[in-house]
């Protein structure tokens, strides 16, 4: 049985969205035998440091990525429906291989919220990949992604540029994508499956010598989290439960299976498991743990530590906070 880690993982740090506990999370994969696990959070890194303490503690590889929202333009955040126009979001997975992917990565989210935050959508594009892509791993993504859309709405010649751009640019560093959920037979109402699109994304690896890597789009820890998790959705559309249509995962697919349940689910194509290792290989361990460096402010007199200071403050900030409210008096004209 091919060795296989999971590369596309969503925490609670994918807000309103993931559901999966860290520790959770690590303990499954150390449980499960796997040698490393990805972080790939929507549009943020809030939960990295904790994810690679974590799996520092457990002896696992931490692979920091970030599953970002890719735009044409990440400054343009006016759009007109009577003219047609839409913030069309794909979805692009991107992993640090090293301390300088890392900081590549920290900067493309950074810039995110800094230049492209649309709604509640920190966005990028691919002006800002072509300036910060040194040390970094990238895929095709799921099936939000800009390669199998264009294969999902009958775009083939589109899906090939879209590919050769990220083949330009990463090279063997790039990889194709393949996720199998259940329930994906007729995505958009358009007649098309998440295997027809596995499918033609074969073909182009092997048109393009492209190596290929089996994923699970893990939302939470086990199949039993999906009720749960399909709560968290209603909090974040401001839906309730009961209602038809509103936005819902398929299945409960979506959690962090083991190495044996991806075989089975990849058996036709073993050698996408085995690919998982060789982006193992490739990342550096990383290290985030750093001395905290803070000011150093004079003491007043019966200080003794900032520490004490500290305490003094808040607890006078405290009273004055719990202090009874006194209203101006105004005389009548």
């Amino acid at each position: 049985m091919p060795d296989f880690l999971h590369l596309h993982c969503h925490t609670q740090y994918s807000l309103l969205d993931g559901a999966s506990d860290i520790k959770a999370l690590m303990d499954k994969a150390v449980r499960d035998g796997q040698k490393g696990v990805a972080l790939t959070d929507h549009g943020n890194m809030f939960g990295a440091f904790k994810f690679v303490s974590e799996a520092n503690k457990r002896g696992l590889k931490a692979i920091v990525g970030c599953e970002f929202y890719l735009v044409e333009d990440r400054h343009k955040k006016v759009f007109s429906r009577a003219k047609g126009e839409q913030d069309h979001r794909y979805h692009q997975l991107l992993l640090a291989k090293n301390k300088q992917g890392y900081e590549n990565l920290s900067r493309l989210c950074s810039l995110g919220f800094i230049d492209g935050m649309y709604g509640k959508f920190p966005r990028i594009d691919k002006e800002l990949v072509l300036k910060h892509h040194e040390g970094l791993i990238a895929t095709s993504c799921c099936i939000g992604a800009e390669i199998p859309q264009a294969i999902l709405r009958g775009k083939p010649e589109l899906a090939e540029e879209k590919l050769r751009w990220w083949l330009d640019l990463f090279g063997e560093d790039f990889y194709i994508e393949l996720q199998r959920h259940r329930n994906m037979e007729n995505i958009d109402d358009l007649g098309v499956s998440q295997e027809d699109v596995n499918q033609q994304l074969l073909l182009l690896a092997e048109k393009y010598k492209v190596k290929v890597i089996a994923t699970n789009d893990a939302h939470y820890v086990d199949e039993e989290d999906s009720s749960p998790h399909d709560i968290l959705l209603c909090i974040n559309t401001n839906s309730l439960l009961e209602e038809k249509d509103r936005f819902r995962f398929p299945s409960s697919d979506f959690y962090f299976k083991t190495q044996q349940e991806m075989n089975r689910l990849f058996a036709d194509v073993p050698h996408s498991l085995d690919t998982t290792l060789e982006i193992y290989d490739k990342v550096e361990k990383l290290n985030l743990e750093r001395d905290v460096l803070l000011p150093a402010f004079p003491l007043p007199k019966g200080f003794a530590t900032q520490g004490d200071f500290l305490r003094h403050l808040t607890f006078e900030g405290a009273k004055r906070a719990t202090a009874p409210l006194r209203l101006p008096r105004y005389r009548s004209a």
